[in-house]
């Protein structure tokens, strides 16, 4: 007997946006769910031609322009709402053409099409089309109708996702897959994830969140199918957060006369960043105080500036020897890639010259490295290569090579290892859609062995996906008996400061965290961001960005 889910689609057309073409896709070729009926909306008008619709909106037509321009000056990755035709995935699935009813702006089912919807025993009805629905179709399926929320709880507009997130400069955007309620404040949320929003193109910004979301609605058909209908619901309500976005102003398509408000300020916006982006760079420099609490002010550590062409990050701390190694990312504005480096300081706090320890023809960061067995580790970031790779080191601390891949094809960045319950637990920050950002959601992996490209995938990844707190920012450790990971807050910035987080639950099936502790940079110390957090012994290190002028002398 064939226990997948039975699925169900509610759209208005075969012709389907990328991104849900990429969801669906991956649910019919699944072994957890089987879809077996397509509604389609046969009331849904047919795709105009670009200049018919503009003839038919004149109120918005400077709208749609803008858009266009926008998607063609900032899209870098597919166009997430570039139109698939989902024709051969359907071809053997049932397609009800359903006629809805209109009642004062709510769309509403015939008794006939419910029966015939309702005969098909459907566990979910996903809707992506079909616009306000109610009435007794919101009971067809065991599991009701699951839909996307984008921003706030209020309905948006078609093409709208991020827009107002971008002109009101909202730090963030959310998102969410629900199961709709009768009404709006009946909805349940079954998963939630916040984005950065990126400031200056609404078409990007939107293209991230919707490729990223192409994930949302197969892994949570998924745990549904793991877990059970009881435990899933439960688990929902069990983690039900207060996190329903802040209303924007807006939620409609802007009108001419707003839309070119808009675009002038937008266009202010970016020349603005040109202007930085032309006459200044970004600086990163060390800071490290010895005894000192995290929460005491970073402006009250030491510095250690690096040279002019160049800047340090992501550090990592070894303390071997009677002396301290501090790892870092070494960066060259000339070459605009990374490598990695190590510092060497006392007890004191003296430190000796960079000297690099592991160069690639590819960028390199975060490195990462720890002990094992009497030997030494590093995983660096190596993300432009779509690796996690695994160093081992032969002369401490300045030769490494090669020991073995551990994943391969994947875009994941900031990688840490942690040995605990006689298991290998790996955290990393990744995008199961190549055209996501990669710091919104943390994925954990497990193995009893280190040397193994055969990772277990944690069944409740991703474990954490909020921009604020996903990707990580040093090596988990251990303290007073409790585990910590240090995590990032990507909200307003890359790397715009740093949590550290009590680990409250790790185990195969379960992981729970918390934020005890938050640091951000004070603007009155010129300071814009700091993104990682290295405690070793009695030494902390921390990086901290501040603007460097570009025709500023090296030394």
């Amino acid at each position: 007997m064939d226990s997948r889910l039975r699925i169900g689609l509610l759209l208005d057309s075969v012709f389907l946006p990328a991104w849900v073409y990429t969801a669906i896709k991956r649910i019919i070729f699944s072994n957890y769910a089987e879809l077996v009926l397509i509604v389609l909306n046969q009331s849904q008008p047919k795709k105009d031609s670009v200049l018919l619709r503009l003839w038919q909106d004149p109120n918005h037509w400077l709208y749609h322009v803008f858009n266009a321009i926008d998607e063609k000056l900032f899209l870098r990755n597919p166009n997430a709402l570039a139109h698939v035709d989902a024709s051969k995935i359907f071809s053997n699935v049932p397609i009800l053409e359903v006629e809805p009813v209109d009642k004062n702006g709510q769309q509403q089912f015939s008794a006939s099409a419910v029966a015939q919807t309702k005969s098909y025993q459907l566990d979910i009805l996903v809707k992506l089309g079909f616009g306000n629905l109610h009435g007794d179709v919101l009971l067809a399926a065991n599991y009701g109708i699951w839909t996307y929320r984008w921003g706030d709880p209020r309905d948006l507009e078609d093409g709208l996702t991020g827009f107002w997130e971008v002109v009101e400069r909202s730090p963030e955007t959310g998102a969410a897959l629900q199961q709709r309620g009768v009404d709006t404040e009946h909805n349940k949320t079954l998963f939630e994830s916040w984005f950065f929003t990126y400031p200056y193109s609404p078409a990007r910004s939107r293209n991230y969140i919707l490729w990223a979301a192409a994930s949302f609605l197969p892994r949570q058909i998924e745990h549904l199918y793991r877990l059970g209908r009881e435990k899933y619901f439960q688990e929902k309500e069990k983690n039900k957060t207060a996190g329903i976005p802040t209303s924007l102003k807006s939620n409609v398509l802007p009108s001419n006369r707003m839309t070119l408000r808009i675009m002038m300020k937008l266009t202010i916006r970016n020349l603005v960043e040109v202007y930085r982006r032309s006459f200044y760079r970004e600086h990163w420099e060390l800071l490290f105080n010895f005894g000192s609490d995290t929460e005491k002010d970073i402006s009250a550590f030491n510095k250690i500036s690096p040279p002019k062409d160049r800047f340090w990050a992501d550090p990592h701390v070894v303390y071997k020897d009677h002396n301290y190694y501090v790892f870092v990312e070494e960066y060259l504005y000339q070459t605009k890639k990374g490598h990695i480096s190590v510092i060497e300081m006392d007890r004191k706090g003296n430190y000796q010259p960079s000297i690099p320890i592991l160069q690639r023809d590819y960028h390199l960061s975060f490195p990462f490295v720890f002990d094992w067995m009497d030997h030494y580790y590093m995983i660096p970031e190596s993300s432009e290569k779509r690796t996690i790779d695994l160093y081992e080191c032969i002369d401490f601390p300045y030769q490494w090579q090669h020991k073995i891949t551990l994943m391969k094809n994947v875009k994941a960045v900031d990688t840490i290892l942690f040995y605990v319950q006689g298991k290998w637990w790996l955290f990393t920050a990744m995008a199961e859609q190549e055209e996501a950002a990669p710091q919104v959601e943390l994925f954990l992996f497990y193995s009893d062995e280190l040397f193994t490209d055969r990772w277990h995938a944690h069944p409740r990844n991703p474990i954490v996906s909020d921009v604020k707190r996903a990707r990580g920012a040093g090596s988990i450790f251990l303290k007073d008996g409790r585990l910590f990971r240090p995590s990032q807050d990507c909200s307003k910035t890359y790397g715009y400061g740093f949590d550290l987080n009590e680990i409250i639950t790790l185990s195969e099936t379960e992981y729970y965290e918390r934020t005890v502790t938050s640091v951000r940079p004070d603007p009155k110390n010129k300071f814009i961001a700091t993104h990682t957090y290295a405690n070793q012994g009695d030494l902390i290190v921390v990086d901290a960005l501040t603007l460097q002028p570009k025709w500023a002398k090296s030394r």
